[in-house]
């Protein structure tokens, strides 16, 4: 009798993974199924292919610029995940010194139902020196089962660390939150979703100084057939001030002082600038 070796269940979906990730989307493995979270963001929901957040998965931003919004947009979504009822901390691992703590409170306060103080006590930034201390920082924050969310600037990504961080973040059950360049996009991935970030190209324009309107692209993830092979797209409003979604209504239905005084000085300037008149407003 002649036995032949063959691999073994975990050794086949191996293999079927990673040529998955090298065509550029995922294998989607049947098992135990994570909860799934609203990111806070309606529009963004409706776009991930899961229809949320998925507990203990990564999801990608990819940057078309520096200041397209992307890092605003993970924090904030890393926000709402540690104000769940699992809760957790938020793990910031900060290799180029991009991460600006007091821009993350607004969300915190939002998410926490004006507490953010007690959230930002679990609020913790790592500064790894080096690229391989950043790798290892990533995957012990991803394993921990007291971290909700990790956020990082990963550049360049080997395809084996992608995949050290997609089991740690399946065994710890956090959300790993990458802000990468728009150039990783020729690269392989583990992530449940990468979206694409920029600027509103139309309609960029909004009525307060502290909204951004952003364009959102599902450009990558665990594509389930040729008819989600099309990129999809939306646009979110971010309101920076008050840390929520800017496209949902005022819980009182009226406009902040300061947003409301700026938007009923805009026909009077109109007004003067036809005149020909100069308007000048006091500091």
């Amino acid at each position: 009798m002649v036995s032949i070796g063959l691999p073994g269940g975990e050794q086949v979906r191996d293999m079927l993974a990673a040529q998955a990730a090298k065509a550029g989307g995922g294998f989607i493995f049947k098992g135990p199924a994570q909860p799934v979270l609203s990111s806070g963001f309606r529009t963004l929901d409706r776009l991930l292919p899961a229809g949320g957040v998925r507990r203990g998965s990564l999801l990608e931003w990819l940057a078309a610029t520096e200041a397209s919004g992307a890092a605003a947009l993970a924090c904030a979504v890393a926000c709402r995940m540690a104000a769940t009822p699992a809760g957790g901390a938020i793990l910031v691992v900060d290799r180029r010194g991009l991460f600006h703590p007091p821009a993350v409170l607004p969300w915190l306060e939002e998410a926490c139902g004006g507490r953010g103080e007690a959230l930002a006590g679990r609020l913790v930034v790592a500064r790894p020196n080096r690229d391989d201390d950043e790798v290892w920082a990533i995957d012990q924050a991803l394993r921990c089962a007291g971290v909700a969310a990790v956020v990082a600037w990963p550049q360049r990504v080997h395809p084996t660390a992608m995949r050290r961080w997609q089991l740690a973040a399946k065994a710890g059950g956090a959300v790993g939150l990458l802000v990468r360049p728009q150039a990783a996009q020729r690269e392989s991935s583990w992530a449940e979703a990468r979206v694409r970030v920029s600027g509103a190209l139309e309609g960029g324009r909004t009525d307060s100084l502290s909204l951004r309107r952003l364009r959102l692209a599902l450009v990558g993830g665990p594509w389930l057939g040729a008819g989600h092979m099309e990129e999809r797209t939306a646009d979110i409003v971010l309101d920076l001030a008050r840390g929520r979604d800017g496209a949902l209504p005022e819980r009182d239905g009226a406009l902040p002082e300061r947003d409301g005084a700026l938007l009923r000085s805009l026909p009077q300037q109109g007004a003067a600038q036809r005149e020909g008149k100069a308007v000048c407003r006091a500091s």
